[in-house]
Formats: C-alpha cells, sequence, structure tokens
C-alpha cells in the first residue's frame, strides 16, 4: 500500500479546488439520492456479478462492494489515477470483497457479453465518455437477459426521450425513472431491464 499517494488523493478531494463542492450540501443530497434510487429499485441476487463503468473517486464501487450478496464486481474506468485509487483504498481498508478493477476504455472491453446481472453507469461518466449511444449500447451488450441497468446521469440536456430511445434500439425496456432538479444539480435516475 502507498501511504503517501494515499494522502494525496485525500488531500486532492479535499482540498480548496474539489473540496468545496465535495463538502456541499448539493454534492452530499445526490451521493444520498443515487445510493436511495438504488436500494429502491434494484435487488442484488445471491451470487450476482456486477459492473460499474466510470469508477471516478471510488465511494459507489466501494459502496457495491459491501453489498454483494456473495457476488462479485467489475469496477472500470479509462483513468490509471482512478484505478490505482480504487485499488489503494481497498487495501488500505482491509476490503476482503472479490473486486476486479480494470483500467481500460468500457468501449473496449471484450469476453463480457451477457456476463453481468447489474451495470452501474452513474455520474458524469457518460458525459466524460463523449459517447452516448455507443456507450450505453456497450453496456446493454453486457448484461445477461433480464439484466438490469442503473444509469444515473447529470447531463442537464439530455432528454428523457433520448434515453427511452436508445432503450428501444437497444433491447432494453425502461423500469423506473426520476427526475430530480435540488439543490440545481439537474440529475435523472434509470432503471431499465433487457428484454
Amino acid at each position: 500500500m502507498d501511504k503517501d499517494f494515499l494522502l494525496k488523493c485525500y488531500g486532492e478531494g479535499n482540498g480548496p479546488e474539489a473540496g468545496p463542492w465535495n463538502l456541499s450540501l448539493p454534492s452530499k443530497y445526490l451521493e444520498y439520492k443515487i445510493t436511495e434510487f438504488f436500494e429502491n429499485n434494484f435487488e442484488i441476487g445471491e451470487g450476482s456479478r456486477i459492473c460499474n463503468i466510470g469508477i471516478g473517486a471510488g465511494y459507489w464501487d466501494r459502496y457495491l462492494s459491501y453489498n454483494l450478496n456473495d457476488g462479485h464486481l467489475t469496477s472500470v474506468d479509462m483513468d490509471a489515477h482512478c484505478c490505482r485509487q480504487l485499488a489503494e483504498c481497498l487495501e488500505n481498508e482491509q476490503n476482503p470483497n472479490p473486486i476486479e478493477i480494470i483500467h481500460k476504455n468500457a468501449m473496449e472491453l471484450d469476453g463480457y457479453d451477457g456476463y453481468f446481472d447489474i451495470i452501474t453507469l452513474i455520474g458524469s461518466t457518460r458525459i466524460e465518455s463523449g459517447v452516448y449511444d455507443e456507450l450505453l449500447f456497450k453496456a446493454f451488450s453486457m448484461l445477461k437477459p433480464d439484466g438490469q441497468l442503473y444509469y444515473q446521469s447529470l447531463d442537464k440536456h439530455e432528454k428523457k426521450e433520448d434515453f427511452l430511445c436508445v432503450c428501444e434500439k437497444g433491447g432494453m425496456q425502461p423500469v423506473e425513472y426520476v427526475w430530480d432538479e435540488k439543490y440545481g444539480v439537474y440529475a435523472q435516475y434509470w432503471k431499465a431491464r433487457k428484454k
């Protein structure tokens, strides 16, 4: 474990640039809403395979890891720093859960077609990817029949119809939808199931 790296990461997350947002009420509310929607709409079956696309700070991945129900988590990010930070945090926290960290663009993942029970794609991941339909179609392809997608978007320009159209083309059935703009954060929350 690289303690100097972890201290640097902690400082970056709470320093003058990112700290004001990370410690703000809107940020804490957003974390709560992300978790609330997941817990109200998704049931993790025993032995489930879960994939999170877009590690970011790694909080969501660590949350998922403690709710695996004897399953397995695959966390994917094209940013090497995010992957290393999650790996170092898991080691530091002595997290005993089975987590595979893949440093790769999700669009380049091979060998996972029809593999996962649940895929999560939350926050700014889709915006940062620079693609829309392609990333969602890739996530759809990695789901088992009847698999579930948790898609949460912070793109205030994205319309509800955009996601519905991609689901229609990609063989997905939208199940739940919530739009929330409290504290000026524009967020959509979706659950969709593979037909």
